[in-house]
């Protein structure tokens, strides 16, 4: 969902700053009331979280892939304005250290993941689950089902934006920037987040408000006033087993994705999704599942030894999560418009104009999640050697990143002085809750 640059013209890519920034200015300001020193680690870890999952490709209908992003589970906990801050901030990390997004379309990206993602999500959570519990399943189901509708919104939006370059910008017949229409854009981007992408979210965030309900209520609980709306009732603590959700959440995917890809392969489990899975070294597939599950066995104990007890469950989850994250990688193609001029040049016959000149505005240090190392991330090194690089990346990432959300936080909490907690005046001591 991560437009690159030269495919939105430059007056659009800029000008949708004229809602982006009033947007995060406003986020600013209301962010402060959820801002606490408990609340603040939780926003770094959520946008962690965030920019995890935006690594995690999956594979989609057309041989493309996908990815989700978290910020409908990050707008349900601390509300769609700390979601606003914790996707933009990762979204600008993204692009301006790994290439990931366009430089020009900073503010179109934060536009569709940072704010029309989480409103949307949040708003149909809100609709969805009423005057419920806080810790009731209605809200686990409704959180699901508001992530479905927050990014396939969102990547509908993204399909009208790419849509209609070559409607509004073209020169002797030919389209300057992005040359696929509505008709080609819209399709692509809702095929590949509402049978892919939008899953996955959907899951995520589901399993996400599950696991609070059970293992963390006080995250939920603390605020809800302030997220939930007043007068909602907590509830009681699920009693469900954890793992038994967990397990069909992975069965359910696991089903769904056999069938789609099935599906989608017309009939051939070899071209599923489109893709051609032939060209997958699985060799080196069967080594990097063994190096990742090395990893896994050595820090995401060290996580849970090195966390503050308060976020430690949640933590090592996302820690865990990162560490997995380079299986993505295994998924043949491209996630839709990127590093694609030499689709373009073979579907058009020429590449646009404004995407030669401006695609490569823009040099990011780590592009493609490259480390430059010798070892690490070579065009030419296996899929293991590839995927450790794009680990080291990730864990590069998240360090900036949490440092960006605390210094932002900061400096929000010392301009608009120490923001108070409506809820949390009255129910400080569930923060402490193990």
């Amino acid at each position: 969902m991560h437009i690159p640059d030269g495919y939105l013209s430059p007056i659009i890519s800029v000008g949708m700053g004229m809602v982006t920034v009033p947007t995060w200015a406003m986020a600013t300001r209301r962010v402060q009331r959820v801002l606490t020193s408990r609340t603040i680690p939780l926003l770094a870890i959520f946008a962690a979280m965030a920019f995890t999952i935006m690594m995690f490709n999956v594979p989609v209908p057309g041989g493309t892939t996908a990815h989700g992003v978290g910020g409908t589970l990050i707008a349900i906990v601390l509300g769609p304005w700390a979601a606003v801050i914790a996707i933009s901030v990762a979204l600008i990390i993204q692009a301006l250290f790994f290439g990931d997004g366009g430089v020009l379309a900073i503010f179109v990206n934060c536009l569709n993941m940072g704010i029309i993602l989480p409103f949307v999500g949040y708003g149909m959570y809100r609709l969805l689950a009423g005057r419920s519990a806080i810790l009731s399943t209605r809200r686990v189901w409704a959180a699901g089902i508001g992530a479905y509708v927050g990014i396939t919104v969102a990547a509908f939006c993204v399909g009208v934006e790419l849509g209609i370059q070559p409607i509004l910008f073209t020169q002797n017949g030919h389209a300057l920037y992005s040359p696929y229409g509505l008709a080609q854009a819209i399709p692509a981007m809702l095929a590949a987040h509402a049978f892919g992408a939008s899953i996955v979210e959907a899951l995520i965030t589901a399993f996400g408000v599950a696991y609070l309900q059970q293992r963390h209520p006080e995250y939920l609980t603390s605020l809800r006033r302030v997220v939930a709306g007043a007068d909602v009732p907590e509830g009681e603590r699920p009693r469900r087993p954890l793992w038994q959700l967990g397990g069909a959440i992975v069965a359910v995917s696991a089903v769904l994705m056999v069938i789609a890809g099935f599906i989608t392969g017309g009939g051939n489990i070899g071209h599923a999704f489109g893709a051609d899975w032939s060209r997958v070294d699985w060799p080196s597939v069967a080594t990097m599942l063994l190096l990742v599950a090395v990893l896994a066995l050595i820090l995401i104990p060290v996580a849970w030894i090195l966390l503050p007890k308060r976020i430690r469950g949640v933590g090592t989850g996302f820690a865990a999560a990162a560490i997995l994250a380079p299986l993505g990688l295994i998924a043949p193609g491209l996630a839709y418009g990127e590093g694609s001029t030499q689709n373009v040049q073979a579907a058009f016959g020429y590449v646009p104009k404004g995407l030669h000149d401006l695609s490569g505005i823009f040099s990011a240090p780590f592009a493609g999640y490259n480390i430059p190392l010798p070892f690490f991330r070579d065009a030419n090194a296996a899929l293991w050697q590839t995927a450790i690089g794009y680990e080291l990346a990730g864990i590069i990432g998240i360090l900036i990143l949490g440092l960006a959300i605390y210094v932002i936080t900061w400096l929000i909490r010392r301009a608009g002085g120490r923001a108070a907690d409506p809820s949390s005046a009255q129910q400080p001591e569930r923060w402490g809750q193990p």
